[in-house]
C-alpha cells in the first residue's frame, strides 16, 4: 500500500518549493552589514593578515654623503578563524500528506531569515564590542586612545574621541578633525584624510544623523551659515538596529577597501541536500555556512560610545 506522503513525486515537489523559497528569501533580504564591511572569500581554515611597517621619512643628505637606508618590516598579525553555523527543520509524512504548503513555505522563509539575522548580529558585534573585547592587531580594543604603532619610536594614535560625546554637530566635527590628525600608518606618518565617509548609527540616531549631514544650513544653529559637514565631505548613513548601544556612533571610510572591517566567507549560506529519516520518514531541510568577522587594522575607522 502506498502512502501519499512517501511518494517520491510528492517529496520532489516539496524539495523544489523549499529550495525556491529559500533562494528567493535570501535574495530579497538586503544585508545591512555588507554596506560597511569588506567581504572576501576564503579557501582555508583561517585567514592570517599581516600589517606592514613602511619606511620612515627621507632624511636630509649632505653632498657626497652615503645614503641612509631603511626597509619595510612586518608589523602585527591578525587571524580570522571561521565559525560554522547550521540549522534545519523537519517535515513529517503526516504534515506532508495534509499539507499546508503555506506553512512549509513559511518554515523555509524563517530558516533563511535566521541565517541572515546571525550574519547581521555577528557583523554588528565587531562594532558593539569595539570598545572592549573586539581587538585590533596591535592587541588593544578596535576603538582605542592608545594604538601602539609598529614602527620604532612611532608613538601611538587614537580612533576614539578624547572625551566620549553624544552625536551632535560639535562632536561630529571633532571626530572629522581627529581623523585627520590621528590616522597614521604603522611607521608614524599621517595618511591622506578620507573625504567619503559612512556614518553608522542605531535607529535612535537616524533622524539626527540625517539632519547633521544633509541640512543645507548649519544644523542645530540659528546662524545663517552653510553646513560645512555636508559641503566638505561625501556621506552615507547606515542605520543598524543590531547596534546595542543607543548612544554609540561610528565612522568608517565609505570605500570598504580603505578600512579594516572585513568578513571572510568560507562557505556561503547554502541549502544542504534534503534528507529522509529512515526511521520516521520525515524530510529534513537544512542550511549551513562558515564565516568570520573582525578588523585587520584600525585606521580609517572612528567611534565613540556616546556620553
Amino acid at each position: 500500500m502506498q502512502v501519499r506522503g512517501l511518494t517520491p513525486g510528492l517529496y520532489d515537489n516539496l524539495d523544489k518549493v523549499v529550495s525556491s523559497v529559500l533562494n528567493a528569501q535570501l535574495k530579497e533580504l538586503k544585508p545591512i552589514w555588507r554596506d560597511y564591511f569588506n567581504v572576501k572569500t576564503s579557501d582555508r581554515k583561517f585567514e592570517r593578515v599581516l600589517t606592514m611597517v613602511g619606511m620612515g621619512d627621507v632624511p636630509e643628505k649632505a653632498e657626497g654623503a652615503a645614503y641612509t637606508t631603511d626597509f619595510i618590516r612586518q608589523g602585527y598579525t591578525k587571524d580570522f578563524t571561521h565559525t560554522e553555523f547550521g540549522m534545519g527543520f523537519e517535515v513529517t509524512p503526516t504534515a506532508l500528506e495534509d499539507d499546508q504548503f503555506d506553512q512549509l513555505e513559511k518554515s523555509a522563509m524563517w530558516l533563511a531569515f535566521s541565517a541572515r539575522v546571525v550574519q547581521e548580529k555577528r557583523a554588528a558585534n565587531v562594532l558593539n564590542n569595539g570598545f572592549s573585547t573586539e581587538l585590533s592587531p596591535d592587541g588593544v580594543s578596535l576603538f582605542n586612545s592608545l594604538h601602539v604603532l609598529g614602527g620604532s619610536a612611532a608613538g601611538t594614535a587614537r580612533n576614539i574621541l578624547a572625551s566620549a560625546a553624544d552625536l551632535s554637530e560639535t562632536s561630529l566635527v571633532q571626530a572629522l578633525v581627529d581623523l585627520q590628525n590621528q590616522t597614521k600608518l604603522e611607521s608614524g606618518q599621517l595618511v591622506a584624510p578620507i573625504t567619503s565617509l559612512t556614518l553608522i548609527v542605531p535607529p535612535d540616531l537616524e533622524f539626527l544623523a540625517e539632519r547633521l549631514i544633509k541640512s543645507t544650513g548649519r544644523p542645530q544653529s540659528a546662524d545663517n551659515d552653510l553646513n560645512a559637514i555636508k559641503t566638505r565631505r561625501t556621506w552615507d548613513v547606515v542605520v543598524n538596529p543590531y547596534l546595542t548601544d543607543n548612544d554609540a556612533w561610528f565612522l568608517v571610510a565609505s570605500n570598504s577597501k580603505m578600512h579594516g572591517l572585513v568578513s571572510y566567507v568560507r562557505v556561503p549560506v547554502t541549502q544542504e541536500p534534503p534528507m529522509t529519516d529512515t526511521r520516521t520518514r520525515s524530510r529534513l531541510y537544512s542550511v549551513r555556512f562558515r564565516q568570520s568577522w573582525g578588523a585587520y587594522m584600525w585606521q580609517n575607522t572612528f567611534a565613540t560610545p556616546g556620553a
